[in-house]
């Protein structure tokens, strides 16, 4: 293309739509014609391609030039909503029912956070996934965020967790705003040392680990057990980058090793508030969360601990709340997904289709 239709088509398009927000790998298909002598380049007859999910923009030549024009997709923005039985694999079910990967992994993150996986789900459990979803006209299909992740036991709700608020963290939508006592993990990652004696990795001697870590990828969010407020933020020895939290009745929590910290001393935080970010400051061989909890002001095992939690939500948002608890648990599994689908579930065999949607397949 010559560089004078290629400075050309370069104005029009951005015109529509920014250039920095057309993604890598975007496919064009572009139409030159013959050149006009044999040292010149060939002109550009026409050019199409998807500049946004919602939108496709054509270049064309006309008796004006090059024109661009602006084709608006209409898109379906029903979320996608995942159910089916836990089975010996919650992962593997959840993906024989057709959820993606990225709405798996989220889901089970935002469980291990707020609930624990380790003995509590069994093998009949249901699991409930809603994730964001884009459906276009043309059929392209796009998966964003966690929205809502549900577990139930006996036919009943054992959690339902609702995204929430500007920073998109979690709420217990089922109680609301009723105190309870909990055992909340402070980031989603595996427990990698536990409370007690044990060798330093680093200082090579034995002695008190006073609280418990958890092995998580750097830069993951690191949440407030229980609401209070920050009593310290900043560089604490070998703790590195460290928060500590006054919860009140003389217990508090403390989280070091982070990358960065999102509080300040004075500050009022939440249950479930991102207060800093997984790193490996201080001595530590590796990004880590060290979580710590006091009573008295001193330390203690913090897995023997149950804070009150209180969800919070202000009660002028309260109704929305519900409201949007509602909407969600209203959508029907696999709808948005149009066309036919197949249900699953997991039995000790195997996966074995229990459903079949629509005629075709």
């Amino acid at each position: 293309m010559g560089e004078g239709d290629a400075s050309r088509v370069a104005q029009l398009v951005g015109g529509q739509v920014p250039l920095t927000q057309i993604e890598p790998g975007t496919r064009f298909a572009v139409k030159l014609g013959p050149r006009p002598a044999a040292d010149s380049p060939r002109p550009l007859l026409n050019l199409d391609f998807r500049a946004r999910f919602d939108l496709d923009l054509a270049v064309s030549r006309s008796g004006q030039g090059l024109v661009v024009q602006a084709r608006p997709l209409a898109v379906d923005t029903t979320p996608l909503r995942i159910r089916g039985t836990v089975g010996p694999s919650l992962y593997l079910s959840a993906r024989a029912a057709g959820a993606p990967i990225k709405a798996i992994q989220q889901y089970l993150q935002t469980l291990d956070a707020h609930f624990g996986l380790e003995g509590e789900i069994r093998a009949e459990d249901t699991f409930d996934i809603i994730v964001g979803f884009k459906r276009s006209a043309s059929g392209e299909t796009e998966t964003g965020e966690l929205l809502f992740a549900g577990l139930e036991q006996g036919g009943k709700p054992r959690i339902q967790l609702l995204r929430w608020g500007k920073d998109g963290s979690f709420f217990e939508a089922s109680g609301i705003g009723q105190p309870r006592a909990s055992l909340y993990f402070p980031v989603a990652g595996r427990m990698t040392s536990g409370f007690g004696l044990r060798r330093h990795p680093i200082l090579g001697y034995t002695r008190m680990h006073a609280g418990v870590d958890f092995g998580a990828p750097y830069g993951s969010p690191i949440y407030a057990v229980a609401a209070g407020t920050i009593s310290f933020a900043g560089r604490h020895g070998g703790h590195g980058n460290y928060v500590r939290i006054e919860h009140g009745g003389a217990m508090g929590s403390g989280y070091g090793h982070m990358s960065r910290i999102a509080v300040s001393p004075g500050m009022q935080v939440n249950a479930g508030q991102v207060i800093g970010y997984v790193g490996s400051s201080g001595l530590s061989t590796g990004p880590h969360l060290h979580y710590e909890v006091y009573q008295s002001g001193r330390t203690v095992n913090p897995l023997s601990v149950q804070f009150t939690v209180t969800p919070q939500i202000d009660q002028h948002q309260l109704a929305a709340f519900k409201a949007r608890v509602a909407e969600l648990k209203a959508v029907s599994p696999g709808a948005t997904l149009g066309g036919s689908q197949v249900v699953r579930t997991a039995h000790p065999s195997g996966m074995r289709e229990i459903a079949r949607v629509n005629d075709t397949l």
